[in-house]
Formats: structure tokens, C-alpha cells, sequence
């Protein structure tokens, strides 16, 4: 009985389609070859719905609720979402790279495994090499004071005769060469010239990428415009505020009005809402003669396009996954009835407009956008 109860309590009553197979004739849903043996046997939306969730692909389950919902609920969902997305930024706004930024700096950045290092010596090793040094000398001095004076005199001039033939050939004393060695030694065995042609050619280099980084960024500057934050919020409003009015009546009037503030922002959340509520209408040619049907599917993957902008959009508190479980949340809550806009109308207020309006403000209740509305709470 209480499996019965907690299927009651999830029971999604706005479909506009109760099978998969209908989804799939209808508005060309396509089932994911990946998933194919998910929904192997399982013919039903509501239950492939939830049999996707308990597998945690919320996403997928998601974007099946998009295609089987009725389109004004789901338009209302997406909404809903959005309005999510809306407090996570405001807790952490998103923050727009500068690309005046990008390739900033061509200084290569040499791994450690790569990194050749001067080798350095214990103290311990040099300390005992000394003290064999000073042995080695004691022996000798040892080693000196033994032999026959005479003999060792003999001994020196004749060492001294062969060092003077060595520096008639070469040039240079043999002592004076392991002095000059040592000396050589003492030096920095990794000294770099910094007018290595290397150097030279590194810095020509340097000079034509950062030629290319400015012209780069020049011409990017010249086909994209600035982004002017208080333009971007009204822009973003407006499109709410039409998608809200389409919900609460979803004509023709209210669908031409999300079709034109839709196309001002069609790369945005609330735009592309408010192109898929135009979409749910069901004709592409509002006003005129002759009715164009929305083709197949469009509307649906229009619901699922916002949901994945949401999803992906910087800033925000939460992960792409832990999104979208809240956006299918929601979902549930808005097709199984519990979620509608009902409390909103009666208010005579948006929810959107809710979050933007300072506690206390004093703002009016309701927009003049809003001023048409016929009331038509339930429906």
C-alpha cells in the first residue's frame, strides 16, 4: 500500500502523450542508442520517466518529460527552472571572462620532470671528501720526511725538467694548468648568454604572437558588441514577462509578443523560452490567413535547449548535475499538478518579478505587460 501511495503522489496527470511510441510518432523524440536497453519493455512516459531518475540520468529523464508534457505545463516548468537558475546567480553571479585576456602572456611554463637543475652536493659527502683530502696530505708530508733529502731533491729537479719540456710544447706549465683549472671549475657550469641567437629569435617570436593576439582580439571586438548589463536585464525580463503572459493565456496575441522579444535574445534561457512557448502555440504564422503547424518536435526541443542553457550556465551554486535533479523536481511537481500558476495570477504578480523586486520596495503589483491578462485562475 505504500508503494501505492508514494505512485499517487508522483502521478504526472499533464501528459500530452502517455507512451514513449507516441512521443517518438508524434514529436520525433528519439531514444539514445546508449539507452536502448533501459527502455527495453517499458513502453510508458510516466514510468520511463521515473525508471530514468532512479538511475540518476536525470538529464535524460528530463528531456523525456520535455517531449511528453503538455505544452503549456512545460513551458511553465522551464520557467520554473529558469527562476532557479536566477537565485543561484544571485547568490553567486556569473563573471564574463575579458578576452582582452585570452593569450595574454606566451611565457612557456617548463614542467618540473623537465626542469635540468644544477646538481648540489651534500654537506656530508663534502665533508668527508675533506677529510680524505687532509689524509691524503698527512701521508705525503709522512711520506717525505722519510726519504733521503739528497734523493728527493734529485727526484724534483728531474719532475721539473719534464714539467718545463711539457710547457715548451704546450705552452703552459702543468701546475699552472690544474690552477687554471681549478679555477674553471669554480665557475657557473649553466651560464646562459642572454644574446644567444636563441634569445634573439625567441623574442621575434614573442613579438609576432602578440601582433596576432591583438588583431585577434581587435576583430573579435568588432563583430560582437559589448555586453551592457542593464540591457541584458530588461532584454531577459521582457522575455519572462512574455513567456508568463503566454502561460496565463497562450494566444495568438501573447505568441507573436514572445516570438519578437524572443528573437532579441535567442542565445539566452529566457529567450529561447520564449521562442518555445511561441513554438507551443502551434502556428508559425500567428495573425495571418492560413495556419502553419509548428513542425513536429520543435517546441520540445526547445524546452530541452533552455533546460540545458540553465544547466551549463556559469556562475551559480550548484553542479550540472545537481541541476538538472532539480529541475526534474520541479518537473514532477508542475506535471503532477502541484506546481502551477494559479497562486501567482491571483496575486497579480509574476514570480520573476518577485525575485527582482527589493523586499519592501514599494513596487507596484502586476506590470502594465500584465494588464490584459482575463482572469482565468484554474485554468
Amino acid at each position: 500500500m505504500a508503494d501505492k501511495l508514494d505512485w499517487l503522489d508522483k502521478h504526472l496527470a499533464l501528459l500530452r502523450y502517455i507512451t514513449v511510441s507516441d512521443a517518438v510518432k508524434n514529436e520525433n523524440y528519439k531514444v539514445r542508442p546508449d539507452l536502448a536497453d533501459l527502455f527495453a519493455g517499458v513502453n510508458g512516459a510516466e514510468e520511463m520517466t521515473f525508471k530514468l531518475a532512479k538511475a540518476e540520468k536525470h538529464k535524460e529523464a528530463c528531456e523525456l518529460l520535455a517531449y511528453v508534457c503538455h505544452r503549456r505545463a512545460g513551458v511553465w516548468w522551464a520557467y520554473r527552472c529558469i527562476l532557479t537558475l536566477l537565485e543561484e546567480l544571485a547568490q553567486n553571479p556569473a563573471v564574463d571572462r575579458d578576452i582582452a585576456g585570452i593569450a595574454a602572456s606566451f611565457d612557456v611554463t617548463v614542467p618540473d620532470f623537465a626542469k635540468v637543475e644544477p646538481p648540489v652536493i651534500p654537506p656530508e659527502v663534502i665533508a668527508k671528501q675533506e677529510e680524505g683530502r687532509a689524509f691524503i696530505e698527512a701521508k705525503r708530508a709522512e711520506a717525505r720526511a722519510a726519504l733521503d733529502p739528497e734523493m728527493l731533491k734529485y727526484v724534483e729537479n728531474a719532475v721539473e725538467v719534464a714539467f718545463q719540456e711539457f710547457k715548451r710544447v704546450h705552452g703552459i706549465h702543468p701546475i699552472d694548468l690544474m690552477k687554471k683549472l681549478a679555477e674553471k671549475c669554480k665557475q657557473d657550469p649553466y651560464k646562459i648568454d642572454p644574446n644567444s641567437p636563441i634569445f634573439q629569435e625567441a623574442a621575434k617570436l614573442k613579438a609576432q604572437l602578440g601582433a596576432v593576439q591583438k588583431q585577434t582580439i581587435d576583430t573579435i571586438k568588432s563583430v560582437i558588441p559589448p555586453k551592457v548589463p542593464e540591457h541584458e536585464k530588461k532584454v531577459r525580463d521582457d522575455a519572462l514577462s512574455a513567456v508568463y503572459c503566454w502561460i496565463v493565456a497562450p494566444d495568438e496575441e501573447n505568441s507573436k509578443v514572445c516570438l519578437d522579444i524572443g528573437n532579441e535574445c535567442p542565445d539566452t534561457p529566457a529567450g529561447l523560452l520564449s521562442l518555445s512557448a511561441f513554438w507551443a502555440f502551434g502556428n508559425l504564422m500567428p495573425g495571418g490567413k492560413q495556419v502553419i503547424t509548428t513542425p513536429p518536435g520543435l517546441a520540445a526541443n526547445g524546452l530541452v535547449q533552455t533546460l540545458l542553457m540553465c544547466a551549463l550556465h556559469k556562475g551559480g551554486t550548484r553542479k550540472v548535475k545537481e541541476r538538472y535533479q532539480v529541475y526534474f523536481d520541479l518537473g514532477v511537481d508542475v506535471l503532477g499538478g502541484k506546481d502551477n500558476w494559479e497562486e501567482s495570477l491571483a496575486a497579480g504578480k509574476a514570480p520573476h518579478e518577485e525575485l527582482r523586486a527589493p523586499s519592501g520596495s514599494g513596487a507596484p503589483s502586476g506590470s502594465a505587460a500584465y494588464k490584459r491578462w482575463k482572469p482565468e485562475v484554474g485554468v
